[in-house]
């Protein structure tokens, strides 16, 4: 909408949260390919070591989230919205 209309009409709060949860899925898709980049290489240098649980699985999940929301704050409480008046 930005682009196309060349303004951003959803005001303050929006411009906030989706600056967040741009940065925060761009985080959860690397942390999670790193998580899964880890996983293969256990199961490859360790092939007889049981695999991981389930509860070991979401509690990976929980602090991937976690610390994706962590890294992506500092993006969405510095955004500004700033307004310019042409013409």
């Amino acid at each position: 909408v930005r682009f196309v209309s060349s303004t951003w009409v959803f005001g303050k709060l929006m411009c906030h949260v989706s600056r967040f949860v741009q940065y925060c899925s761009v985080h959860v898709s690397v942390l999670t390919l790193a998580a899964i980049a880890l996983d293969r290489h256990q199961v490859i240098m360790h092939p007889l070591k049981p695999r991981m649980s389930m509860v070991k699985g979401g509690v990976c999940i929980i602090i991937i989230w976690v610390m994706a929301s962590c890294f992506s704050l500092p993006h969405a409480i510095y955004q500004t919205l700033t307004r310019f008046y042409i013409g």
